[in-house]
């Protein structure tokens, strides 16, 4: 239920974002704000009265207040049930919900919102100082000029003033020269300006080739993966870095934008994604403004495996660790899992599974209430998935459509026939790079040594990484009575976490929000 409402959420988003788009209105010609109304309009963080009109002499109700706020946050929230005469369908609803959960805006009494009330400079400034709060700044003090009710221009020039102060950030590309002779390039975002930084996140890549900017394709749209990470953690006044990996560099097609060095990539592996950790930092504190700054990983997929070696190697330099999609195992045991058929199964039990068994059924599969049989799966015959002709398809019959694969991928890395990889795995890895993970500890003996903050977030639709491996973790963690572990798991996400819904509406999923706040509580 929750997952269906956030979708919900996501599309009213959307398009309440896209009505305001390219709006030219009548009445602003001329009025000091004018300039703050063009851009908290471009910014989608106001919408018109109409569309020729902003209406810039009217009070700001509490409604549009709380709206604008959260379109400046980018979070989508659930409606809110706390208030009468607060229809979960209003344009305000979710961000209410968002904010009163957060501690940022209240009631007018415990069970009233009144969402019509004009909010005055007091109690936007008591609503924006909160707001900074929350996002961890260290002087979250807003100041308003002048009394009374706040106008619709005056709300523009303010939310204007606030998205420059938190969005605002220096970017710079840096290249090292690695101790084998690798030239490395990566990518820091800082808050604006040449305060020290008190926080630095380093993103530690997933597997196969990244850039530092991870340049994507969706449709017909594309973005930059990363630049997600560097808004959020800079409204959060932390610094964010990442780097390409060993010979991959910018490329300008898609869907993955790189070019590689082939020679160059043969020594991306564990032990040079660790060192690369260790040299990068050494030359990031040559930065006055990092000299002292706390250092967090966040490591992704591949990256949860490298993050903790890391933080093994290098206990005095780092902080804390974000861990998100996580693997609790090594990588030949978690490509075992994955080729297990139990992943495929997450799928299939998500639009076939009606009657909640955990397995398919002829008749379930023929309902097809989805009509996923025709669109994704080329209208294949049961008969053809159910292989091991049971009646049922369970995870045990695509262990069985799987098994040739496999037995030819590990046939490849043994031989070291890395064209073969390249022709036929999904992501572009070396024989030696899965050799060099066979070799490692698991997490589950790794992390239990570490006593810093860690923090993972994964999804229990992530197929990829099984969910049981959280939950392992967090046992174990228990059992040690070692409290430095928080586990954040969401129904219904995937490995991303539902990143594709920032790409397709610009708000931030809901477990994105939690990773970004989790750098401001430890």
């Amino acid at each position: 239920m929750r997952f269906k409402q956030i979708l919900s959420a996501a599309m009213l988003c959307s398009i309440s974002v896209l009505a305001c788009a390219g709006a030219a209105f009548t009445d602003t010609t001329g009025i000091p704000e004018q300039a703050d109304i063009d851009y908290a309009v471009s910014r989608g963080l106001f919408n018109g009265t109409d569309e020729t009109h902003f209406s810039p002499g009217e009070p700001l109700t509490r409604a549009q207040a709380v709206a604008v706020l959260a379109r400046q946050a980018r979070v989508q929230g659930l409606p809110a049930d706390t208030f009468a005469g607060v229809p979960d369908t209003s344009y305000y609803s979710n961000a209410l919900g968002w904010a009163c959960e957060s501690g940022i805006i209240q009631g007018t009494s415990a069970t009233t919102f009144e969402p019509d009330r004009p909010v005055t400079h007091a109690e936007l400034a008591a609503i924006l100082t909160r707001y900074q709060t929350w996002l961890g700044r260290e002087d979250p003090t807003f100041e308003t000029s002048g009394s009374g009710a706040v106008t619709r221009a005056q709300a523009a020039a303010y939310f204007t003033a606030l998205d420059h102060a938190l969005l605002d950030r220096d970017t710079t590309l840096l290249t090292h020269n690695a101790a084998d002779g690798v030239t490395l390039t990566g990518k820091l975002d800082l808050p604006a300006g040449s305060e020290p930084v008190d926080r630095l996140v380093l993103f530690i890549n997933g597997s196969g080739p990244n850039t530092y900017d991870n340049k994507r394709q969706y449709g017909e749209q594309t973005f930059n993966y990363f630049d997600l990470f560097a808004e959020q953690f800079g409204m959060r006044e932390t610094g964010f870095f990442r780097w390409s990996t060993r010979g991959v560099s910018m490329g300008d097609q898609p869907p993955s934008f790189d070019t590689i060095d082939e020679a160059v990539y043969q020594t991306y592996l564990p032990s040079t994604s660790v060192s690369d950790i260790g040299e990068w930092i050494t030359q990031l504190r040559q930065n006055p403004r990092l000299q002292d700054a706390d250092i967090w990983l966040l490591g992704w997929s591949e990256g949860t495996i490298i993050a903790p070696l890391a933080a093994k190697a290098y206990p005095d330099e780092i902080s804390g660790l974000l861990l998100a999609g996580y693997c609790n195992d090594r990588m030949d045991v978690i490509f075992d899992w994955q080729q297990s058929g139990e992943p495929s199964m997450i799928f299939y039990r998500q639009y076939f599974d009606t009657d909640g068994d955990g397995s398919i059924s002829e008749a379930e599969y023929t309902a097809d209430p989805y009509n996923i049989v025709t669109s994704v799966l080329a209208d294949t015959p049961f008969a053809d998935i159910d292989a091991d002709s049971d009646g049922a398809i369970t995870a045990a019959d695509f262990a069985i459509l799987l098994e040739p694969g496999k037995q030819a991928f590990y046939d490849a890395v043994a031989r070291g026939d890395d064209a073969w990889l390249a022709e036929n795995y999904s992501v572009r890895l070396t024989s030696g790079w899965f050799r060099a993970h066979q070799a490692l500890q698991p997490n589950s003996e790794v992390l239990p040594t570490l006593d810093l903050p860690i923090h993972i977030f994964h999804g229990t639709a992530d197929t990829n990484c099984s969910v049981e491996g959280v939950y392992a973790i967090r046992d174990q963690f228990a059992a040690l009575g070692k409290t430095n572990l928080t586990t954040h798991v969401y129904g219904g996400y995937d490995h991303n976490l539902l990143y594709d819904l920032y790409v397709i509406n610009g708000a931030v999923p809901p477990a994105f929000v939690d990773l970004f706040q989790s750098i401001t509580t430890g």
